[in-house]
C-alpha cells in the first residue's frame, strides 16, 4: 500500500507531543511491514519529526516548494482578530474560521501533490487535516480519520465543516470503547473502530515494592493547567512531613505561566528539594524505572502515554475518574486508585501506596499485565487489517464503474 499521513492539525517538526509520537511509531510500523509512508505536514520550517523514524519513511512539508516557503501556516492578522472575537460567543464558529480560511491556504497544495504523488489510502491525524484533504483539496483517495482526544473532550468544540468533512471518511478510529456513545452521536453514519495506541514493552522495569533510600511519586506530561500538577503538589505537602523519604518528581516541556506558578507554589511551601521539575526528558525508560507511584491529575486525555508507559514498566498509577483516557487504564484497586477530583482524595490515594510496598509491587504486576491488550503486534495488526480492508474496497468500487 502506499499511504499518505496527512499531519496538518499541530506543529510537526521537532514536536515532541503524543500524536507525534504515535504517528512516527504507526509509519515506522507500516514501512517495516512493506508499505510505502509519506507523512504530509505543515510547519513554518522544513525538518524532521522529535521522534525516532525510519529513513524510508517520507516527510514533506506542505507549506514548501524547493526548499522555499510559498505558503504561510498563519491567518492574516484581521482574520486572527476577528476569530478571537468570535471565540468570545462560539467556540465552534470560531474553529470554523480556522477551518475554512487555512484549507484555502493549504488545499491547492496538498492537491497538487497527491496528484504527482498518489497514494491508495490517506491517514488523517485530526479532523482539521481531513477537512483540508476531502474539502480544500477535493481528493477522491479514501481516508481514514484517527482520532486522537477523547470525543468527549474533541467533538463539542467541532466546526459544521469539520463534522460535514469527516463525514465523507471511509472509516473513524478512536482510541477507547468509552469514546463510542460520544462519537456515534456525532457521526451516526459513520462506521467506527476502536484502537488504541500500542503500548511497548518496557525496557527497564520499576521495582516499587523494594526497600530504598528514596521513594519517588512521578508525574510526566506538558506542564499545564490541563495536567493540573499543581493538584499533585499540593496533595503530596500533606503528606510531606509524614513521609520524609518520598519526592515528587514532574518531568515535561516547559508550560510557561504554569511552570511559573509551580515553581512559586513549591518555593513558597518549602518544598524545592521535595518537588522536582525536570524539564523535558528523551530518556522516560530511566524516568520510570526508579518511580514508585506514577500519578497523572490530568483533567483529561485521549490515550495518556506516558501512563500506559508507567503501567507497563511496573508502576502502580493514580488519577481522578472523571478523566478520560485515565480512568480507562487505570483500574480502580487493580493497578492504582482512581479517587474523586480533590486534594485531599488525591492524598488519600496516594498514601495507600506509600504506605504499603506490598500493595505496590502487587498493582505494579498487574499493570503489566492490562498493558499487554496493547502489545504493538495486536495494534499495528488491527492497523494494517483495516487500511488494507479500505483500499480492497475503494477498489472495488472502482473496477465496478
Amino acid at each position: 500500500m502506499r499511504i499518505a499521513i496527512a499531519h496538518f492539525g499541530t506543529h510537526y517538526v521537532q514536536m515532541a507531543g503524543g500524536v507525534e509520537k504515535v504517528t512516527c511509531n504507526l509509519a515506522n510500523a507500516m514501512v517495516e511491514r512493506g508499505h510505502e509512508v509519506t507523512i504530509l505536514y505543515r510547519a513554518g520550517l522544513e525538518g524532521t519529526a522529535y521522534f525516532p523514524l525510519d529513513k524510508r519513511v517520507k516527510e514533506v512539508n506542505i507549506l514548501f516548494k524547493n526548499h522555499q516557503k510559498i505558503i504561510s501556516e498563519k491567518l492574516p492578522g484581521y482574520l486572527r482578530v476577528y476569530r478571537e472575537v468570535i471565540r468570545l460567543f462560539s467556540q465552534n464558529r470560531a474553529q470554523g474560521i480556522n477551518a475554512v480560511y487555512k484549507g484555502k491556504q493549504y488545499g491547492p497544495a496538498i492537491r497538487e501533490y497527491l496528484k504527482e504523488n498518489p497514494a491508495d489510502v490517506i491517514l488523517s491525524c485530526s479532523i482539521p487535516s481531513t477537512k483540508y484533504v476531502i474539502a480544500d483539496a477535493k481528493s477522491n483517495i479514501p481516508v481514514v480519520e484517527m482520532i486522537h482526544s477523547h470525543p468527549k473532550v474533541q467533538f463539542p468544540d467541532l466546526s459544521k465543516e469539520e463534522i460535514a468533512a469527516a463525514n465523507q471518511c471511509k472509516v473513524m478510529q478512536i482510541l477507547l470503547e468509552s469514546g463510542l456513545p460520544i462519537a456515534k452521536k456525532y457521526f451516526p453514519s459513520l462506521p467506527i473502530v476502536v484502537i488504541g495506541n500500542p503500548v511497548f514493552p518496557a525496557k527497564k522495569m520499576a521495582h516499587p515494592g523494594d526497600q530504598k533510600d528514596c521513594y519517588k511519586i512521578i508525574c510526566v506530561g506538558h506542564i499545564s493547567g490541563t495536567k493540573q500538577q499543581l493538584m499533585l503538589a499540593k496533595a503530596f505537602k500533606k503528606l510531606a512531613d509524614k513521609y520524609p523519604n518520598w519526592i515528587v518528581e514532574r518531568s515535561g516541556t516547559p508550560g510557561n505561566l504554569n511552570q511559573k506558578e509551580m515553581i512559586k507554589w513549591i518555593k513558597s511551601n518549602q518544598l524545592e528539594h521535595r518537588g522536582l521539575l525536570k524539564g523535558r526528558t528523551n530518556h522516560i525508560d530511566d524516568i520510570l524505572k526508579k518511580g514508585d507511584i506514577f500519578c497523572l491529575p490530568s483533567r483529561g486525555e485521549g490515550f495518556p502515554l506516558a501512563l500506559s508507559e508507567a503501567l507497563a514498566a511496573g508502576i502502580p498509577s493514580v488519577g481522578f475518574n472523571d478523566s478520560t483516557g485515565v480512568c480507562d487504564l487505570i483500574h480502580d484497586g487493580v493497578n492504582g486508585f482512581l479517587p474523586n477530583r480533590s486534594v485531599n482524595e488525591l492524598a488519600e490515594a496516594l498514601e495507600r501506596l506509600m504506605a504499603n510496598p506490598v500493595l505496590r509491587k502487587k498493582m505494579g504486576q498487574n499493570g503489566i499485565e492490562d498493558m499487554k491488550a496493547y502489545d504493538p503486534d495486536i495494534i499495528y495488526n488491527k492497523w494494517e487489517n483495516l487500511l488494507q480492508k479500505v483500499v480492497d474496497e475503494n477498489s472495488k468500487v472502482k473496477s465496478n464503474y
